[in-house]
């Protein structure tokens, strides 16, 4: 039978060409229900250069600025029918608490529920895992006072990368902790351009501690051979259809274990403008979520 009770949304991050107004009248015309804020510092450097996923946005929504329109935001938010579902700043545990609490307040303001904070990149080389998973865990327990005040949920993000960069990796942080103060972003497209895995697995370990998907697509390429003649692989976005992970098997993974959460879209094809990326992917999730 169909599976009903997955809502779909969006990441503002992908939608950098797009003012407010044009992101929730796109989401209306294509059905979604939950669109995640993207409360961020443009860089200096960004601001005069195209629209980009990672750099100059046209709806430059700033930490500061959430917090102060909040409550015009969630009018908006909530005359289309559109839930708050979070926010996804440029956050990460090694901020200061002041600039922490900034975006858990913002998040409070216009009623999302959950504030991506995530632990910071592994280095490149051998390091001492044991000790920084403990400063982690340590760092973690402070993050979730901070956020309890503020009705916020703490959101780990499984990023290409970082402390969180597979299922194990991530469920060796949130297993500490109740699931309702800190949950995974069970982020597909990076899983496909870390490291190919299985569903049954990477299901399995983070059921529990699964607050919503990252829906994309990503894959692993070859980039041409070392000075050893030994081949090399680089990662890249690329549409849902064409991922390395196949979405129906992951969802019909997900429904076996119960785990029915928003599926957030996430998607970075480069050279495609973003609205077409939104329509091509959620017509996708669409016809899959029907049919399975």
């Amino acid at each position: 039978m169909p599976i009903t009770n997955m809502p779909v949304g969006v990441q503002a991050v992908m939608l950098p060409e797009l003012d407010f107004p044009e992101q929730l009248s796109l989401m209306r015309e294509l059905g979604l229900t939950h669109y995640a804020l993207r409360p961020r510092v443009i860089a200096a450097d960004q601001r005069d250069k195209p629209y980009s996923n990672w750099g100059n946005h046209k709806f430059d929504l700033t930490p500061q600025r959430l917090v102060d329109e909040a409550a015009a935001l969630r009018r908006q938010l909530d005359a289309a029918g559109i839930v708050p579902f979070g926010t996804v700043p440029s956050a990460s545990i090694a901020d200061a608490d002041d600039v922490l609490t900034l975006h858990l307040r913002g998040a409070a303001e216009v009623g999302a529920g959950r504030v991506r904070i995530n632990p910071p990149p592994y280095p490149r080389g051998y390091f001492d895992y044991p000790a920084t998973l403990d400063q982690t865990l340590k760092r973690y327990e402070q993050v979730i006072t901070l956020a309890r005040p503020f009705g916020q949920k703490i959101v780990i993000e499984t990023h290409c990368r970082s402390l969180a960069a597979s299922p194990a990796l991530a469920w060796n942080i949130v297993r500490h902790f109740d699931p309702q103060d800190l949950g995974v972003i069970f982020d597909l497209p990076n899983f496909a351009r870390e490291g190919q895995l299985q569903p049954g697995l990477a299901v399995s370990i983070l059921a529990r501690h699964t607050d919503h998907l990252h829906v994309g697509g990503g894959q692993r390429v070859s980039a041409g051979y070392d000075a050893h003649g030994c081949r090399t692989i680089a990662d890249q976005f690329c549409p849902l259809s064409e991922s390395d992970l196949n979405f129906p098997t992951w969802l019909k993974t997900l429904r076996e274990a119960g785990v029915a959460v928003p599926l957030m879209i996430e998607e970075f094809t480069p050279g495609v403008p973003a609205a077409l990326r939104l329509r091509q992917t959620a017509a996708m999730i669409q016809r899959v979520l029907a049919e399975i």
